[in-house]
């Protein structure tokens, strides 16, 4: 029951949030795209969700893609990577909740953290320069980097066995989520933050799967209408790709 409940917060969050994209797409300057563009924009949503599935996130994937087919501007990537993430975050939320049980007080208490990060996060990159934008994102991929270099060498564990958090370790992975939620507003991937958090608490890989797709169902809206709300999303690619 509490599961359901939570799904359907999901699919309204996500609706609305979907709902204000179309409205002010109408209000945004008509943007010219050809048939190579189109098909850019969706081939790379999907190779990019493909991985975000997979479980290896979808913003770095997003990032490159862009980088390399000329898609999007720098100053547009952590609107995009939020905003493109809206509707097929929804699907992977829904199937692994369902796949894989999960303790519900640790789902709502990280969840809740990653959601407060979003929207702090939001609304502090969303009246950033170029710039600045550009000097968050690069020491934020150094912050990345390193948590995949030390998984990679095994400098921190890659899981346990837990299935729940509970006392200080429960205070400790809301606050971890705070983090990841603000971090991910500057276009950084949620993935492999909230790995790290997880993982470091001990864990069980398997249960980090529910926990970091629900997390990022729930931030990436609240993200998203933070950016909405400064009109800093470039709205019909987005769509496209999402």
């Amino acid at each position: 029951m509490a599961i359901t409940v939570i799904i359907i917060m999901i699919l309204l969050l996500s609706l609305f949030c979907v709902g204000v994209m179309l409205y002010q797409l109408k209000k945004q300057p008509a943007v010219s795209l050809s048939t190579l563009d189109y098909s850019k924009l969706f081939g790379s949503g999907v190779v990019a969700f493909i991985s975000d599935t997979l479980g290896m996130g979808s913003f770095a994937v997003n990032i490159a893609l862009a980088e390399l087919l000329g898609t999007f501007h720098d100053e547009e990537l952590p609107a995009m990577n939020n905003g493109a993430q809206v509707i097929p975050g929804v699907m992977e939320s829904i199937f692994f909740m369902q796949l894989i049980d999960v303790d519900l007080t640790t789902l709502v208490t990280l969840v809740g953290g990653t959601c407060l990060g979003g929207l702090i996060g939001g609304s502090v990159v969303s009246r950033l320069g170029k710039q600045s934008i550009r000097l968050s994102m690069m020491c934020c991929f150094t912050l990345v980097i390193g948590l995949l270099l030390c998984r990679q060498f095994h400098i921190f564990p890659i899981g346990g066995e837990l299935i729940a958090l509970h006392s200080w370790k429960l205070v400790v992975g809301f606050v971890g989520m705070v983090v990841c939620g603000m971090l991910t507003s500057v276009g950084i991937g949620l993935f492999v933050m909230v790995q790290a958090v997880l993982f470091l608490l001990g864990v069980s890989p398997m249960v980090a799967f529910p926990i970091m797709t629900t997390a990022g169902a729930m931030q990436q809206p609240l993200t998203t209408l933070a950016f909405l709300k400064h009109d800093k999303i470039s709205l019909k690619k987005t769509l496209i790709l999402s």
